[in-house]
């Protein structure tokens, strides 16, 4: 039984298909967006609303990644004797060519298109997917020689065994506690995607045990100097600092399409993955330096008025906007920080001690209000976006950097993280450029 029809769930539906496995599929809603198409292409197969009575006969359950594992039907289905799995655990124990989980609290998709670029620099067949884009079982008759996939904490919550060829968390910060009992299990959770892996790419900064295995090689990646020839990070030579490889300088940061500190991490990251998997340094720095970024992180609308406007809409936790102040903070270059949205719980005073990085800060949406009184600085609240771009016209000053890093799950107000970035960048254009 396939629980859940979203992309992921029709992905799955398809795999089945093809394998001659007979399936059913059982969804929260009636009418979940993807059910007329199931119809039109597998009118056979048995849908209906999920229950309690259909779960617990099921003998496996392919899990979506919005259903919890933690929830109580899929819990008594389990202990009822259901096998629990999902399509990053099928994929693995399907795939017969090396791939690359990439998985962290912030800047997944980034990495993994960086990566994606390095290997296509490099001539190398690689396909690319997985919580972004394709989804990874749609992917197996592609015959690509090597696979790139963001992994989600979700996705990782039924894996037992991943056995990546490569495997990196990027970083770890406090998210998704609506769905986790406490940030250690989150933690744990993101920590499965080193099982069984032959690489395993560590962040120098992340204070967690991973219990890795001592045969696992280990490359490491930081902010810090690198010390030993498996470390990538940051060396300054005569006032300019460098992505390094141990002793060996790869690139002036000022070579970077991508803005802020948090994305050289990003950079550092993606680099040990591809010298993991064998591409050449000069593939892999042709790739940095054409490399723009993707929309909605720390994405650069333009200057207007004299100031810098960045879009940080895919920031929906406080780690992520933290990553997004540091990077941008310069000498002489104050903030202008737009936050709010749906908090999910979260504990945003973790952003307090940052607030003296920030020359005025405004707060909108559902949480704005417990959102503000976290800061303990005195922020502009307004209800909506709009209502802020319209306190921002008479507030922008020469040389501030515009940031809208909302710290926030958009959906009180918003279809996703992408409505409300595209709403912003209309905003902006229509009242300053």
């Amino acid at each position: 039984m396939i629980v859940g029809l979203g992309k992921t769930g029709y992905s799955c539906a398809m795999y089945l298909t093809r394998k001659g496995i007979p399936f059913s599929i059982v969804d929260q809603a009636e009418h979940p967006y993807l059910l007329a198409k199931l119809k039109e292409e597998l009118p056979e197969v048995h849908f209906s609303k999920m229950d309690l009575e259909r779960l617990v006969k099921a003998e496996e359950i392919i899990l979506s990644p919005g259903v919890p594992l933690q929830s109580e039907a899929i819990q008594t289905a389990a202990k009822n004797g259901a096998r629990i799995t999902g399509d990053i655990a099928i994929f693995a124990d399907e795939v017969d060519k090396p791939f690359v989980a990439i998985t962290g609290s912030n800047g997944k998709s980034t990495v993994t298109k960086l990566v994606a670029e390095m290997t296509s620099a490099a001539g190398v067949d690689a396909g690319v997917g997985g919580n972004i884009g394709t989804p990874c079982l749609d992917m197996l008759n592609e015959g690509h020689d090597l696979y790139i996939l963001e992994v989600s904490s979700y996705q990782l919550e039924v894996v037992e065994q991943l056995n990546a060829g490569v495997a990196v968390i990027l970083n770890l910060t406090p998210d998704h506690l609506d769905r986790y009992r406490d940030v250690t299990h989150y933690y744990e959770t993101k920590a499965r995607i080193y099982r069984g892996c032959k690489v395993a790419i560590l962040n120098r900064d992340l204070d967690f045990d991973f219990n890795l295995s001592s045969e696992v090689q280990q490359l490491t990646f930081g902010l810090d100097e690198p010390s030993a020839e498996k470390e990538f990070g940051i060396r300054t030579v005569e006032g300019r600092t460098y992505l390094s490889h141990g002793h060996k300088l790869l690139l002036d940061t000022q070579s970077l399409r991508l803005r802020g500190r948090h994305n050289w991490l990003n950079a550092l990251a993606a680099l040990a993955i591809g010298h993991a998997v064998g591409l050449t340094t000069h593939d892999m720095i042709c790739a940095l330096e054409k490399y723009p970024g993707l929309p909605h992180r720390c994405e650069w609308l333009g200057a207007f008025s004299g100031a810098d406007f960045y879009n940080d809409s895919k920031s929906t936790n406080p780690g992520s906007t933290r990553a997004a102040i540091e990077g941008l903070f310069e000498a002489g270059r104050q903030i202008v920080l737009i936050l709010g949205g749906d908090c999910k719980g979260a504990d945003l005073s973790d952003l307090a001690p940052l607030m003296s990085q920030v020359r005025r800060c405004f707060v909108f949406g559902k949480d704005r209000q417990v959102i503000a009184s976290m800061l303990h600085v005195d922020a502009v609240v307004c209800e909506t976006l709009e209502q802020v771009i319209a306190h921002l016209i008479d507030e922008v000053r020469d040389q501030d950097q515009v940031l809208l890093s909302p710290a926030c799950a958009s959906l009180d107000q918003f279809d996703n993280y992408e409505h409300r970035g595209d709403e912003f960048g209309r905003l902006v254009m229509e009242n300053f450029a």
